[in-house]
């Protein structure tokens, strides 16, 4: 559901951007020396290529408890069939690229002393083909159900495809909380290091830190904001749109009013709430209200609680791919969005890139904006809802493609 920032994380340092696996042993480990040992790296990631699938004798104990050899086997087939057949592997130092038909793909692996992968990292690939709708279609071939995908240059799209279709977006609702806040700090209402102290009624479940706190502590604005944004932290987010008011947040998310809290979404969502939640998705906006100000005196319910049913159709946030684009655009100043580009969609030269993403069980939403070396700006977004879970490694991968393929026009 909310929890796009915690998971997107661990995709890209732990499972995807993609990681695979523990850190293991060094290449050196490998107990040969000269040829062959430089070799072995090269050779364990052109195998894994091969005719043969992956086998769990390839991969070290360690490796195997965090991912299963299937699961590589799924990546592995996912990026042959996304980016075209394999090519060829450079490596140096356990270091290199593997190169197929369309992309080129970071690798980083390192081997046990038997020579046994224990640890392995694909990195975001870097289209060689440059043209957006093919990977476009790749991802529309990849999602479950329906899709909306908006790939453009200085506000001119390259694709779009359902670019105006509200769709649900999960944490990507969390933009238009911040355009909020930068809007009441600008108009001098809000100062960015103002402390204002947590709640009670603030606590969400993760992803995020600020749940762990007590009610009571102090905190800046800014850090709601960018803990809001950096880390999807839920409770941060709360306390913001508390701060802010449901009218400032209800007048700048495009449609939905009122807007839900993570807290709220949380409850409507829990075990034993499917009528309540049925009453929301089908009253007018007054029974929302009632509804969600009823909310009020309920306990937030454990994560064991919530509900594993695609229920967004019923109660979620949503916003179309152009809004997000121009919301992602707009805030390019605001500081919370300024941190370190997350490494998905980073762009070597470019002063800045923004990311945002969301999802649930049957959301997935990814966003990102930036200005090119040369002034220019990109902006691409995928969003793809269905009844099934979204196969996320695979459509992150893609759209950190995606992005990078307007490199050329953003020249």
């Amino acid at each position: 559901m909310v929890r796009i920032a915690a998971r997107i994380s661990r995709m890209l340092t732990v499972a995807l951007a993609t990681a695979l696996g523990p850190a293991g042993a060094s290449a050196e480990d490998a107990g040969s020396n000269g040829d062959a040992a430089a070799s072995a790296p090269a050779a364990a990631v052109e195998r894994l290529f091969g005719d043969e699938p992956p086998s769990p004798g390839w991969f070290s104990e360690s490796f195997l408890a965090a991912v299963p050899s299937a699961r590589v086997a799924a990546i592995v087939n996912g990026i042959v069939a996304d980016f075209g057949s394999f090519v060829g592997v450079r490596m140096n130092d356990g270091e290199g690229t593997v190169v197929f038909e369309r992309a080129v793909v970071p690798v980083t692996v390192s081997l046990d002393a038997e020579g046994r992968i224990a640890g392995l990292m694909f990195g975001p690939p870097v289209p060689t083909g440059g043209d957006p709708a093919a990977v476009a279609a790749l991802v529309e071939d990849a999602a479950e159900g329906e899709v909306a995908i908006l790939a453009a240059v200085d506000g001119t799209p390259l694709v779009a495809r359902d670019a105006d279709r509200p769709m649900a977006v999960g944490s990507a609702f969390k933009l238009f909380v911040l355009s909020a806040y930068e809007a009441a700090v600008a108009e001098g209402r809000l100062r960015r290091d103002a402390v204002v102290e947590l709640t009670e009624a603030d606590r969400s479940l993760p992803s995020g830190v600020l749940q762990t706190l007590a009610p009571g502590t102090p905190v800046t604005l800014e850090l709601l904001a960018g803990l809001m944004i950096q880390h999807s932290d839920n409770t941060a987010t709360d306390a913001l749109m508390r701060v802010l008011g449901r009218d400032a947040v209800d007048a700048a998310l495009p449609r939905g009013a009122p807007v839900p809290t993570t807290s709220e979404l949380f409850k409507l969502k829990a075990a034993g709430a499917a009528a309540r939640r049925r009453a929301y998705a089908e009253g007018d906006e007054a029974t929302r209200r009632a509804i969600l100000e009823g909310l009020a005196d309920e306990p937030l319910p454990t994560a064991a609680r919530i509900e594993a049913t695609a229920s967004w159709r019923d109660v979620e946030w949503f916003v179309t791919a152009r809004e997000l684009c121009a919301v992602l655009l707009r805030l390019r100043d605001a500081p919370a969005l300024g941190g370190a580009p997350n490494p998905l969609v980073a762009r070597e030269g470019w002063p800045w890139v923004g990311f945002k993403g969301g999802s649930e069980l049957g959301v997935l939403n990814l966003g990102a904006a930036g200005v090119s070396p040369s002034g220019r700006t990109a902006c691409a977004v995928v969003t793809a809802n269905g009844d099934g879970a979204q196969p996320e490694e695979r459509i992150a991968l893609l759209f950190s493609a995606l992005f990078r393929s307007l490199d050329d026009a953003a020249r």
